[in-house]
This record gives structure tokens, sequence and C-alpha cells, in this order.
């Protein structure tokens, strides 16, 4: 049996699969991170981060939607790029602060997007309480960027 997917759905699947691959990517930075106050922040925001995977998942499933999952190999290739560019930049920790911030941006925008989707508003707290937390964390790697190294 073939079901379309709704927009909210798709939307949220999205949404999963970025906030999923995000903390993968703080975690795996935590480990090329010289400086330790960055690292502690980035364990603090995949920590926050972590929390509103189950109920992405949950929400997906009751839409009657199965949750996706990221690509391992996409996500190995994004990871060993990011440590080849640890091991010969001279200023890895601001391009990795400043990508950061692009995904974190890129999360707004699916927020946003699957906010605009929700008719019935079935998601809006999830996607108000989850755009609280990646603003929070645009301002947190922003501050961090502004920082003398």
């Amino acid at each position: 049996m073939f079901r379309l997917l709704s927009d909210l759905e798709v939307s949220l699947n999205e949404l999963l699969v970025t906030s999923r691959e995000s903390v993968d990517h703080y975690r795996d930075a935590v480990q090329l991170l010289t400086d330790e106050k960055i690292a502690n922040e980035f364990k603090k925001i995949a920590d926050e981060r972590k929390q509103f995977i189950p109920a992405l998942e949950n929400k997906i499933r009751e839409l009657g939607d199965l949750p996706s999952m990221p690509d391992p190999d996409k996500e190995d290739g994004e990871m060993l790029i990011h440590h080849i560019s640890a091991a010969v930049s001279e200023d890895y920790t601001s391009k990795l602060l400043q990508q950061r911030i692009d995904v974190e941006t890129r999360i707004v925008e699916l927020i946003d997007q699957a906010n605009s989707s929700d008719e019935n508003n079935v998601c809006g707290k999830l996607l108000a309480d989850l755009a609280l937390q990646v603003n929070g964390t645009i301002e947190t790697l922003s501050r961090l960027a502004q920082q003398p190294a």
C-alpha cells in the first residue's frame, strides 16, 4: 500500500534527520577541539538537542509515518571532511563554529517549514521548544565565535 506523506510529515522527518546529525556532529567535534570551554558547550548542546529526538519520532508516528534515519555513509563522509579540516587548518575552531551556526540556521528554516505545514497546530509546542533551543544555540555559538582565540 502506498501512502503520500503530508508536507508536515516530510518537514518533521527532515527536521528529525538534521537534528540527529547535529547531535552526532557536535559529539564528534568535541574530540577535535582543543578549547575545553567550547568542547563543553558542544557537549551541552548535543545533550539538549538529543532530548528532542524521541519527541520528534513520536510526533511523526502519531501522524502515521515512520521516523527517518540519517544516511550513515553521508554522515561518515562529512565527519571525515571535518577531521581532515581539523588536521590541516590553523583556525579550525572558528571554521567549526561557523559550520555549526550554518547548520543551526538550517534547522531554524526546517522548523519554520514544519510550522507552516502544521495547519492544525499539532506540533506547536514541540516546534516552539525546539526553536527556543536552536536560537539559544545560535546565540551561544555566535558568542563563542566572537571571543578571542
